[in-house]
């Protein structure tokens, strides 16, 4: 049994370094096998992500924003 992810049969990961820094890991159902993706080509950028984009986005996910009024994490 492995016991890393790049060492099972249906991973397709490359070259692990720097430059797939904080990429993600998605099934590539053609292949048949998990991949390392940027965010970028998740989300379609062949650029980097605009300022603008950036900004908005962490405006809208600035925790002192959001209101936790109601919040039951159930039971363990």
């Amino acid at each position: 049994m492995s016991s890393r992810i790049r060492d099972l049969k249906d991973v397709n990961l490359g070259t692990l370094d720097n430059s797939k820094n904080k990429n993600l890991i998605r099934y590539n159902s053609t292949s048949g096998k998990f991949e390392s993706i940027s965010i970028d080509t998740l989300l379609g950028f062949s650029t980097d992500i605009p300022t603008s984009f950036v900004d908005v986005v962490t405006q809208e996910i600035n925790t002192d924003n959001i209101l936790l009024k109601n919040v039951d994490g159930g039971s363990f």
